[in-house]
């Protein structure tokens, strides 16, 4: 009895998204060209929601989304959960399982279909790790509480990445704390703020920092125009993960989001230390509402690399920063439940690579429902 009065209590509903892709990737690049024969791709979201309400007044929210990784079977099919509690006035508790991404280095995107930096290839551009790539416990303030809208969002986890079939899972080995913040607001009419933060304690030494990403953005929309920027930071942590090796003549960076700022590389006669010390990166875009269903938009993404090269035998550092840069145009028509686009990417040092660049050309059709 208990079960069916439970089962009673809520409602399930199914919704989600599938997108048909086909890219043509081609390079101009001198050395270094990255051609590839013109694509299809196929992806897919489909999220089970169930919602309810507690006899107080306090409700309750849960999804579980199938939307399968590249390569992922099993149990990784099902890789994005969440547990909301709306708590009224109090705000919102929420429990996550590869959910609850509160990086903004996205959000200040305007364009017409996604960032540039977002689909496609994406030149191994840095944007930081989010909280989705943990469980996480969030606090979200309720809506009305802080004046013009404002929105702060706290998120915790003690680094398990685990996902469980059960509710038995005792986490990883991991135990390094992750904290993540978030504030939005707007101040004025179209006029959206917002800054995020997130660090993992303990993830450096005494001597190397820790790992920590954080940015601001903002987006301002007025008749058919709309604008944003962005500026995010990616501080790698240097006491795990991978390395960047440099050779004195050979200053390429292999950028990933474990990279040490120090990393020993021997050129024959002494060690050379170097890496990347952070990600810098400048996001702007605009957009153009031609009417109600057909937008057109540029942004520019500029992911600065800074990175040094120590050697025993030089008198002082060797700056070897790289510099990515993606562009992209795009147009795209809303059908009803569908939406199909087109977009022109270059990128100019792929891989944070100096001399290697790439064009793309995406066609996607895209259906909700």
């Amino acid at each position: 009895m208990s079960l069916a009065n439970f089962a009673q209590a809520g409602e399930m509903t199914v919704t989600g998204s599938a997108q048909a892709t086909y890219t043509i990737t081609s390079s101009d690049s001198a050395t270094a060209q990255t051609n590839k024969s013109p694509g299809f791709g196929m992806s897919n979201e489909l999220a089970f929601n169930a919602s309810g309400e507690f006899g107080n007044g306090y409700t309750w929210t849960y999804q579980v989304e199938l939307d399968p990784a590249s390569g992922a079977s099993g149990a990784a099919l099902n890789d994005d959960t969440r547990l909301e509690l709306g708590l009224g006035d109090l705000g919102t508790i929420g429990i996550y399982g590869s959910e609850g991404d509160l990086n903004t280095h996205l959000s200040n995107s305007v364009a017409a279909y996604a960032p540039g930096h977002d689909i496609g290839s994406t030149g191994s551009y840095q944007g930081g790790t989010g909280m989705n790539s943990y469980n996480n416990l969030q606090y979200h303030t309720p809506a009305g509480l802080l004046p013009f809208g404002t929105s702060v969002k706290l998120g915790w986890s003690n680094g398990d990445s685990a996902q469980s079939a059960d509710a038995n899972d005792a986490g990883s080995a991991e135990t390094k704390d992750v904290h993540s913040y978030q504030v939005t607001t707007k101040p004025i009419d179209g006029l959206t703020v917002g800054a995020s933060y997130l660090e993992k304690t303990e993830s450096g030494t005494a001597t190397k920092q820790k790992y920590e990403t954080g940015g601001a953005y903002a987006k301002y929309s007025v008749g058919a125009f709309s604008f944003g920027i962005g500026r995010h930071y990616v501080a790698p942590n240097t006491n795990s993960g991978g390395t960047t090796s440099l050779a004195k003549t050979d200053a390429l960076i292999t950028a990933n989001a474990n990279t040490a700022v120090y990393s020993a590389a021997s050129d024959g006669s002494s060690t050379i230390d170097a890496g990347v010390e952070y990600f810098k990166n400048d996001a702007v875009s605009i957009a153009f509402a031609a009417n109600e269903n057909l937008s057109f938009s540029w942004d520019r993404l500029t992911s600065y690399a800074r990175a040094k090269q120590v050697d025993a035998d030089a008198a002082a550092d060797v700056d070897v920063s790289r510099e990515l840069e993606i562009t992209s145009i795009q147009a795209a028509y809303n059908i009803g439940g569908a939406v199909v686009a087109v977009g022109q990417k270059n990128v100019d040092g792929n891989g944070y690579a100096q001399g290697k660049n790439l064009k793309e050309t995406v066609l996607s059709l895209k259906m909700a429902f």
